[in-house]
């Protein structure tokens, strides 16, 4: 008899667990507001032996994401394409694929910097949404 696999969402809270109440906290107020940001994006769990990551992007190869929050025992870092413009300097980080900001807050995600990131992102990666009426 086979044994039922967990869902995708129990196996996600499951690697979050390990990490402190306030940064899963974080983490789970954050995620919706990336959902909503890229909608219809693929979303892509990495778990790493320090960190767990959940990238966005157009397909299921992760090089491909466009944006990416890395949770971590201390902090919660979002990532985006070292190449994107970042006219205010928020992004930090000298690798060579990737430039990060730390999140304190979900509130962080509302801040127009981080907004204009997320717009710049989305128009570099060819993706148009439809616009509907209400």
């Amino acid at each position: 008899m086979n044994a039922r696999q967990p869902s995708p969402n129990a196996q996600f809270s499951a690697l979050l667990s390990r990490f402190p109440p306030e940064i899963v906290a974080l983490v789970k107020r954050c995620l919706p507001k990336l959902r909503r940001a890229f909608p219809g994006f693929t979303q892509l769990v990495y778990d790493y032996s320090n960190s767990l990551v959940v990238a966005f992007g157009l397909s299921d190869r992760g090089y491909e994401a466009i944006v990416a929050i890395a949770v971590f025992p201390r902090r919660v870092r979002l990532y985006f394409d070292k190449s994107l413009p970042d006219p205010t300097g928020l992004l930090k980080g000298s690798g060579t694929k990737v430039r990060s900001v730390t999140i304190k807050a979900a509130s962080d995600l509302d801040h127009a910097d981080i907004q204009a990131l997320f717009k710049a992102a989305i128009k570099r990666s060819g993706v148009t949404f439809l616009k509907t009426c209400s």
